[in-house]
C-alpha cells in the first residue's frame, strides 16, 4: 500500500493518502464568501435569527463573532484558531481576511481566506417606536382637589428622569416620549407599561398619594390575536401638605411626614404621634392650612391652666396645660391654630 500523491509506502493510509499529504489538502474549516450582518442605525442593537439583540460590543468584535458562527471546522481539524482583520471596504461592503491555523492528524496547517461581510443597517423595532412617538402608557400626575405646587412638579421630573436612566439599560423600552402641561397637571407618555409603574410606585414611595389605573382598548394585534390596550395611570397628590392639619376620628392633628406607605400625625389633643395607612386617606378632612398658625403671648398660668390671647380677636383663651407645654411661661410667645372655634398650642415639628 502506497500514498496515491506522494508515493510513500508501508504507511497509514486516509482516503488513500499519507497523513502528510491528508493534512495539506484538508480545508481545515468552511467559511462562507458572503455573510450579512444587520445593525440598528440608532442603537447598534443586532439582529440575531428573529430577534434583535442589544449589543455593547465594537462593530469589528460582532463581525468577527459572526464569521466564527458560520464557519465549520472540518470533521478532522483541531485546535482550530482564526485571526480576522478587514482588508478593504467600499460602501456597505467589509472584505475581511481569515487566517486559520490548526491541526489535522496532528500535522501543523494553516490557510487562508477572503470573505465579503454586508453591513445592512436597519431600525430595530424600539427605535422604530420611539422615533414614531409610540407610547404604552400615560401617567397623570394631579393633586387631589388642589392644583399642583411648582416645586412638585420639579421633584416629580427629577424622580422620573433619574428612575428612567436606571431603567433603560436593561428596557430600551423605558424612554419618555412626550411631557404635557395642562391645566390639571402634568401627562407623562412612556413606551414602556411596566417603567411607568416602577415610575409610579417611585413617585408614590418618595411623595405618598393615591395611585390609579384604567385600561383602554386601542386595536387588536391580527398577527398575535389578543386585543391591544394602552394604561392610564391616575397618580394623585395628597389634598394636604406637611404642615396643614386634618381630622381624623374627631381628632384633630397636624401633618408631620408623608411617604408612601404612611401618614404621620401630631395630635393636637393627646399630644400622641400616631401614623396612618393610606387606606384611611378617604377618611380624612383637611380643617386648616400650614398658614394658618398664629403666634400669639401667654398672659397667665396655673398649675392646670394656661392663658393666652386669641391671635386675631385678642381675647383670653383658657387652655388645659399638657405636659408637653408645662415649661412656657407668661411672656413667651407661642403658635397656635383655630380649628373648628377651637385653639391649639402647635408643638414644634
Amino acid at each position: 500500500m502506497f500514498c496515491i500523491e506522494c508515493g510513500k509506502e508501508n504507511v497509514k493510509l486516509y482516503q488513500g493518502r499519507c497523513s502528510s499529504c491528508f493534512a495539506s489538502g484538508n480545508k481545515l474549516i468552511t467559511i462562507p464568501p458572503d455573510i450579512t450582518v444587520e445593525f440598528c442605525a440608532h442603537c447598534s442593537s443586532i439582529h440575531v435569527g428573529d430577534k434583535w439583540v442589544e449589543n455593547k460590543q465594537p462593530e469589528e468584535e460582532i463581525i468577527a463573532e459572526k464569521i466564527v458562527q458560520e464557519s465549520v471546522p472540518d470533521e478532522n481539524a483541531k485546535n482550530v484558531v482564526l485571526e480576522i482583520e478587514p482588508i478593504n471596504q467600499k460602501g456597505s461592503i467589509l472584505e475581511m481576511l481569515v487566517k486559520a491555523s490548526g491541526t489535522v492528524l496532528e500535522v501543523p496547517i494553516k490557510k487562508e481566506f477572503t470573505l465579503n461581510v454586508k453591513l445592512n443597517r436597519n431600525v430595530c423595532p424600539e427605535c422604530s417606536k420611539h422615533a414614531s412617538g409610540y407610547y404604552e402608557a400615560v401617567l397623570q400626575l394631579r393633586g387631589d382637589k388642589r392644583p399642583l405646587d411648582p416645586d412638585e412638579i420639579m421633584r416629580a421630573d427629577e424622580i422620573i428622569k433619574k428612575l428612567l436612566e436606571k431603567l433603560f439599560p436593561k428596557n430600551r423600552m423605558a424612554y419618555l416620549t412626550q411631557r404635557i402641561e395642562i391645566k390639571e397637571g402634568i401627562d407623562y407618555y412612556f413606551g414602556s407599561y411596566k417603567a411607568a409603574r416602577k415610575v409610579s410606585n417611585a413617585l408614590k414611595d418618595q411623595m405618598g398619594g393615591v395611585i390609579g389605573e384604567s385600561p383602554r382598548l386601542m386595536g387588536r394585534d391580527k398577527s398575535a390575536g389578543k386585543d391591544l390596550y394602552r394604561i392610564w395611570i391616575s397618580y394623585r397628590l395628597p389634598f394636604f401638605h406637611k404642615g396643614d392639619f386634618i381630622i381624623h376620628k374627631k381628632h384633630a392633628g397636624q401633618i408631620i411626614d408623608i411617604n408612601g406607605k404612611k401618614i404621620l400625625i401630631h395630635d393636637l389633643k393627646t399630644m400622641d404621634k400616631i401614623s396612618l395607612s393610606w387606606r384611611e386617606y378617604s377618611n380624612l378632612e383637611m380643617v386648616a392650612h400650614g398658614e394658618d398658625v398664629k403666634t400669639t403671648t401667654v398672659t397667665s398660668k396655673t398649675p392646670t391652666k394656661i392663658q393666652l390671647l386669641h391671635p386675631e380677636t385678642y381675647q383670653p383663651i383658657d387652655l388645659d396645660i399638657l405636659p408637653e407645654f408645662s415649661d412656657i411661661n407668661i411672656g413667651d410667645q407661642v403658635k397656635v391654630v383655630e380649628i373648628l372655634e377651637k385653639i391649639y398650642i402647635i408643638p414644634p415639628i
